[in-house]
C-alpha cells in the first residue's frame, strides 16, 4: 500500500513539472500586436459633390473612388512657385508618409484586381476604407501612425493597419 502511494505521489510531481515546464514555454511565445490609433473622422460628403465626374476622372474601383482619391491628391499636395516669374513650380506633400502609403496601397490593390489574386469589391472595399482615414487625418497629430507606417515594408501590413488598426470617432 505505502509502494502505490509512493509512486501516485511521484508520478503527480512529473504531471505538475510538466505542466509548468509547458505553461512557460507557451507564455514566452511573443505575440506581435501593432498599437491602435485613434482619431477624429468627418464626413467628406459635401466635398465630393461639389467635384465633377470629368474632373475626377475614371479609376478602376468606380466614380466614388475616382472622387475621393482626387480630393485626396488636392488636400495632400501643393504647388509652388520656385521662383517669382518663373513658371516651373515644386510640388510639397503633406505627411509624405501617408500619401505615399496611400500611393502604394492603390498601385499593388489594381496589380492584384488585375491578376486576379483578389475580387475588385474587396479592393475597393479596402481602398475606400484607406481613403476615409487618409482624408479625416489630414489634420491630426499622426506621428505614431506615420512612424508604424513607415515599418512596415508590405502592402498588406499597410492596409491592415489602416484597416483594422484605426479608429475613427465621428
Amino acid at each position: 500500500m505505502s509502494c502505490i502511494t509512493l509512486l501516485n505521489i511521484s508520478e503527480a510531481q512529473d504531471l505538475l513539472t510538466y505542466k509548468t515546464s509547458e505553461s512557460k514555454i507557451l507564455s514566452e511565445i511573443p505575440v506581435e500586436t501593432l498599437p491602435v490609433f485613434k482619431f477624429k473622422g468627418y464626413s467628406t460628403g459635401y466635398e465630393l459633390e461639389k467635384i465633377s465626374k470629368e474632373l475626377a476622372g475614371t479609376h478602376p474601383f468606380g466614380e466614388m473612388i475616382a472622387k475621393k482619391l482626387y480630393l485626396f491628391d488636392e488636400k495632400y499636395t501643393t504647388e509652388v512657385a520656385l521662383a517669382p516669374g518663373n513658371p516651373a513650380t515644386k510640388t510639397i506633400i503633406k505627411k509624405p508618409a501617408i500619401y505615399e502609403s496611400v500611393k502604394r496601397i492603390e498601385r499593388d490593390l489594381k496589380r492584384s484586381v488585375k491578376k486576379g489574386e483578389i475580387p475588385v469589391a474587396t479592393a475597393t472595399n479596402e481602398f475606400n476604407t484607406v481613403l476615409d482615414i487618409g482624408l479625416s487625418i489630414l489634420t491630426t497629430d499622426t506621428k505614431d501612425f506615420e512612424n508604424a507606417l513607415d515599418s512596415s515594408r508590405n502592402t498588406e501590413s499597410k492596409i491592415d493597419l489602416f484597416t483594422k488598426k484605426v479608429i475613427l470617432n465621428y
